[in-house]
């Protein structure tokens, strides 16, 4: 399904197709590999969500919505939510769960690649991406199409896993993720897919690659927060004035 080269997906169809096949129980199994810390990780993530009255926020790879379904609770000074991703089984899930929330504003989801966002630049206040960032096929121009959209002073916040710190802890972990991990996987879902989840990481930035991608970029990095030993983190970036 991906090429062998530091198991980096080699094509969004390919993505898609895959979380196209694992939606269906996509969030039970986010919730039990996790042991329900995706919640927290997430709520740490729209704490983060600029105060923006009238603003407009981006959540790209959506998924089944979580993320901008809890920053539109949070935020209702904001007067436009759009989630995005490739997955149209993902995005019909996040839809229907949308519609059994209570928010303020509606939320729209629309099919959209990371690295072709349908927004004008420098029209959105904040984007977000949740552990989907690894998943694109070309990072440094999804980079810069996150870019482009944002305002100036927007804000970027990246939650994602990586790799985590060596030690006894992080060894249990990495023991886990994979094999544990794909195990329970393949039990209630797709196997394949819960062993692409581990070997994505693998192949994915180091937090000093990513801080650097970031600053290629264009942005500042304005905070980071680590959870699980290293093997998830928060960060925070912003776009400049005067560009």
């Amino acid at each position: 399904m991906f090429s062998s080269n530091a198991q980096v997906p080699s094509s969004e169809k390919r993505v898609s197709d895959m979380f196209d096949r694992i939606a269906p129980r996509y969030d039970l199994l986010n919730q039990l590999l996790s042991m329900r810390q995706d919640i927290r990780w997430r709520r740490h993530l729209v704490d983060k969500i600029p105060y923006a009255p009238d603003g407009c926020y981006v959540d790209v790879a959506t998924g089944t919505g979580d993320v901008i379904i809890a920053a539109a609770k949070a935020r209702e000074e904001y007067s436009s939510f759009t989630g995005v991703d490739i997955s149209e089984s993902m995005l019909r899930l996040a839809g229907e769960k949308s519609n059994r929330q209570i928010t303020k504003t509606p939320i729209s989801f629309k099919i959209q690649s990371a690295e072709r966002l349908a927004m004008a630049e420098g029209t959105v206040d904040c984007l977000s991406i949740s552990f989907g960032l690894r998943n694109v096929i070309n990072k440094p121009v999804a980079l810069e199409e996150f870019y482009r959209v944002l305002k100036p002073r927007g804000k970027l916040l990246i939650l994602e896993f990586f790799k985590p710190q060596n030690s006894i802890l992080s060894k249990l972990f990495q023991f886990y993720f994979h094999y544990i991990l794909p195990f329970i996987g393949g039990l209630i879902s797709d196997k394949s897919a819960y062993t692409y989840l581990p070997q994505s990481v693998d192949g994915f930035y180091s937090p000093f690659e990513l801080n650097e991608a970031l600053r290629a970029a264009g942005f500042i990095v304005r905070s980071k927060k680590s959870f699980l030993f290293g093997g998830c983190r928060l960060i925070c970036a912003e776009k400049p004035e005067g560009v």
